[in-house]
């Protein structure tokens, strides 16, 4: 059902952005920083635990893959026009959320949302790790 809002509750609720720029993925840096950081772990985790003279080639692709996949829309950001005004701190950016295509999400949800992956592969890795080292 829908209801009727007075403006001052509304203004009350409402999420006041002055002199803030979008960023260009709109998620924080530090979001990016958590994923390819957790990519680069699991290899790490893989490399110690598999890792012998003849798998040096596939893991250096699999670097150069996930460098590749973060890096270019990491220049695609930087090519953006300059934005006026500054970007959301993270604080900010846990406080305020963002909004997706399903509907809005506060800063708790988007870091839950983005980061399930990765962390379910380092997990991964763990496991498959422990089991090679009880093997």
């Amino acid at each position: 059902m829908t209801r009727m809002h007075s403006a001052a509750t509304l203004a009350d609720r409402a999420i006041v952005r002055r002199n803030r720029a979008d960023r260009a993925f709109d998620l924080h840096p530090a979001m990016f920083a958590a994923t390819v950081g957790a990519y680069f772990l699991f290899l790490a985790i893989m490399g110690l635990t598999f890792m012998n003279g003849e798998l040096w080639l596939p893991f250096a692709v699999f670097v150069a893959y996930i460098a590749m996949a973060f890096g270019v829309p990491a220049l695609w950001a930087r090519m953006v026009e300059p934005r006026e005004g500054r970007f959301a701190s993270w604080s900010e950016f846990m406080a305020e959320g963002l909004e997706t295509g399903s509907g809005w999400l506060n800063g708790k949800a988007v870091v839950a949302q983005v980061m399930t992956l990765p962390v379910l592969i380092v997990g991964w890795g763990l496991i498959i790790a422990a089991i090679r080292a009880g093997v």
